[in-house]
């Protein structure tokens, strides 16, 4: 994949020195990037939870010797696939490292892939993948980065319900400040709804069932991206009121905002008004895509194609973005 990330670099001719790149999670398990601005993934927290383990029992006694002998035994072996384990589990059990065995959590499974990523892994990468946060907020563009996706109400709550932070203006000094309310309630979303502050939540969400519970199911329920646009299209600004009544049943009390994601490479490219999903399958030989945004995506004025966009690019497509912006969205074919 490292191969075809320099690719899609060189093909939206992205400058370090003046370009800022945002990378949607999955980082130590799908390509090594540097200069980037990241997101946890739910394969990242895989590997930071087998480097976690494989720390605690390289500080017991023997614990270096089990892992060590595990490695030059088993260098090729993947511990994933259920045939393979058969014959690494029954080594174990019949060896003198048979106690060791009940050191490993319940469905966790030595020499996988997860595993020997963290097992190379410095303690640098380490520490870096530890300090990622789960979401990024871009205040100044009323958009969101995160790996899997976000839910804009409390799921098993009705939307006018007081306790959704989209069914009223949040307390500010200046009720007037547009720019301050929007933060305020981007922030709410982002604090005030539960699923939104749980790790395995937003690096791992596909949908939300009937019940109003979270799935890592994409057939199971409603698309979170779904629900996040039905929200969002209801979003009526300062526009919802009629001669200082009541926001209308169809309308509340906001403005919409923008999430930016990765996770789900069964759906595709899923560009929605206010979702972008762009993992596009590359790590399956698919394609590699990321969005462009530049002065134009974040200003009223109409988009004007600037001297970076290359008109024969062939899977290369011009977005709404935000308010009144343009995105480009660009794939490259993965080798």
């Amino acid at each position: 994949m490292n191969s075809s990330l320099t690719d899609l670099l060189d093909e939206i001719q992205y400058d370090s020195e003046s370009d800022s790149l945002v990378h949607v999670g999955d980082l130590e398990t799908r390509a090594t990037i540097h200069d980037s601005i990241d997101v946890l993934g739910n394969n990242d927290q895989k590997v930071i939870e087998w480097r976690a383990w494989m720390n605690w029992i390289l500080s017991r006694p023997g614990g270096r010797e089990w892992l060590s002998v595990m490695d030059k035994r088993w260098p090729n072996l993947d511990g994933d696939k259920r045939l393979q384990r058969a014959e690494l589990d029954h080594w174990v059990e019949t060896s003198k490292y048979a106690s060791w065995k009940k050191m490993v959590p319940t469905g966790w499974h030595p020499l996988g892939k997860h595993y020997r990523v963290a097992r190379a892994m410095s303690p640098g990468h380490f520490e870096y993948l530890s300090s990622l946060p789960l979401v990024l907020h871009s205040p100044a563009g009323h958009m969101v980065f995160v790996h899997a996706g976000l839910l804009p109400s409390h799921p098993k709550l009705k939307a006018s319900d007081p306790r959704q932070p989209l069914s009223h203006w949040p307390t500010v000094d200046d009720q007037h400040n547009i720019a301050k309310l929007r933060n305020q309630q981007e922030l709410a979303v982002l604090a005030d709804i539960p699923e939104n502050k749980d790790p395995w939540t937003v690096t791992n969400i596909k949908s939300v069932t009937d019940e109003g519970l979270v799935s890592g199911k994409p057939r199971k329920g409603t698309p979170w991206s779904q629900l996040w646009n039905d929200t969002m299209s209801k979003c009526s600004g300062t526009s919802g009121t009629n001669g200082g009544e009541a926001y209308q049943p169809t309308s509340l009390p906001c403005y919409p905002f923008t999430v930016v994601y990765g996770h789900a490479a069964g759906r595709g490219l899923d560009i929605k008004r206010w979702s972008i999903g762009l993992d596009t399958g590359c790590s399956y030989g698919r394609q590699l895509s990321a969005i462009i945004l530049d002065g134009s995506s974040f200003s009223s004025a109409i988009y004007q194609s600037g001297g970076n966009t290359r008109a024969g690019t062939p899977q290369s497509q011009e977005i709404d973005f935000g308010d009144n912006g343009q995105a480009r969205v660009v794939s490259i074919s993965c080798a």
